[in-house]
């Protein structure tokens, strides 16, 4: 039985653009961006870049004795390394499995159709129309409120969330939300925040403050327990020629930290041709910044009601 006074953050995938195998990366990790959170009884997975693919396993093997596996999945956005995992994820090959699949529409794409282009042939060998899993396709908004009551598997979705309902939360319901930012080119991305317990994680991968934050970035994040934050490139590579390129420097997800009162500062999203030691300086220089910053590696976890 899963606990249902946990309120765990796992990181499976920390890395962007593509995955990075090697020594030079053994403690921070390789993978594409994806984490789980068990917020009480549910199992929430945002992005399905190659970490997705160890997460899976451990879902299988977690859920044998179980008669039906029910999980919900948050895309950001159709970038390959946010996605690159998803055809290898091994809950969509059984039969057991209910899987929410949320995301927004990108360049007139709906997000069945975004996760179907990387799962069908010629792109794939197999088609994920003959799969056994049960899959329901949801369309993110800035207006999108996803809720689970306790003891409840299958979400609750309400279209039209205001901002009096988001003044009012349940402490024992579970809520996930979202903003759309257009940070992140050419078509931008969702950043989602997850509350349960009075306690909250954002996960704002993939965007780039080049002239500050956005009021409705600061406003939706303000407060939260935990920030996961697009830290990809130091500030001499940024200047050097990733100006625009949609992600963060260290100073720019420590500076989005402080304006929105956030507890706790995870980097996030690195830089793939940075080593181990390019990634612990450049905590170092978070923390003289922001004192309770960590850069996220995989195996990572974090209990927010420990």
């Amino acid at each position: 039985m899963v606990n249902q006074e946990r309120f765990l953050v796992r990181f499976w995938g920390v890395r962007g653009s593509y995955p990075t195998p090697g020594p030079h990366t053994l403690r921070h990790g390789g993978n594409t961006s994806c984490i789980e959170i068990q917020a009480g009884l549910q199992k929430l997975i945002f992005d399905a870049g190659s970490g997705i693919i160890q997460l899976g396993e451990a879902l299988m093997r977690e859920s044998k004795k179980q008669t039906t596996l029910n999980l919900a999945l948050f895309i950001t956005h159709a970038h390959g390394d946010h996605l690159v995992g998803f055809p290898f994820f091994a809950p969509l090959f059984d039969a057991r499995t209910h899987l929410h699949l949320f995301g927004p529409q990108l360049a007139g794409h709906s997000i069945e159709q975004l996760v179907t282009t990387v799962m069908s042939p010629p792109s794939f060998p197999v088609d994920i129309h003959t799969l056994p899993s049960q899959r329901f396709y949801h369309t993110v908004t800035d207006t999108l409120c996803v809720c689970w009551l306790p003891d409840q598997q299958e979400p609750q979705i309400e279209e039209h969330y205001t901002k009096e309902q988001a003044d009012a939360l349940d402490p024992k319901k579970v809520y996930v939300t979202a903003r759309f930012t257009h940070s992140h080119p050419l078509n931008g991305a969702v950043i989602y925040r997850i509350d349960y317990a009075e306690h909250s994680v954002v996960y704002a991968t993939d965007v780039e403050w080049k002239n500050g934050c956005e009021p409705d970035f600061l406003s939706f994040v303000k407060g939260a327990d935990v920030l996961i934050h697009d830290a990809q490139y130091s500030t001499e590579d940024y200047r050097r020629g990733k100006h625009g390129f949609g992600h963060s420097t260290i100073e720019m997800a420590t500076t989005a930290a402080r304006q929105t009162h956030a507890r706790h500062l995870i980097l996030f999203h690195h830089e793939p041709t940075y080593d181990d030691t390019q990634l612990d300086r450049l905590e170092a220089a978070a923390q003289r910044r922001f004192a309770s910053t960590r850069s996220a590696f995989e195996g990572m976890e974090i209990d927010l009601l420990s």
